[in-house]
């Protein structure tokens, strides 16, 4: 019968256990990384259009009051 070696057990085990909190460090990165991508792929191109629409918007009102400051008018009156 085979004596068991606590040292080398202890070692092996140490090895084990730190490839493997290696191994589920790294496949946590990987699945935060296409996390990421995925909801920048799917997900952000509506709220980018909505971002454009609003400062679009945003673009015009202020062009609007420029207008109307340069040349004198109320809001509501037109030509």
């Amino acid at each position: 019968m085979k004596k068991a070696d606590f040292p080398q057990i202890l070692i092996s085990s140490a090895a084990i256990f730190g490839i493997g909190l290696l191994w589920y460090d790294v496949n946590v990165k990987v699945f935060d990384t296409v996390f990421d991508i995925l909801s920048v792929t799917l997900f952000e191109k509506d709220d980018e259009k909505r971002r454009i629409r609003e400062l679009e918007e945003e673009i015009i009102r202020r062009e609007e009051e420029e207008e109307e400051a340069l040349c004198g008018k109320d809001a509501g009156k037109t030509d």
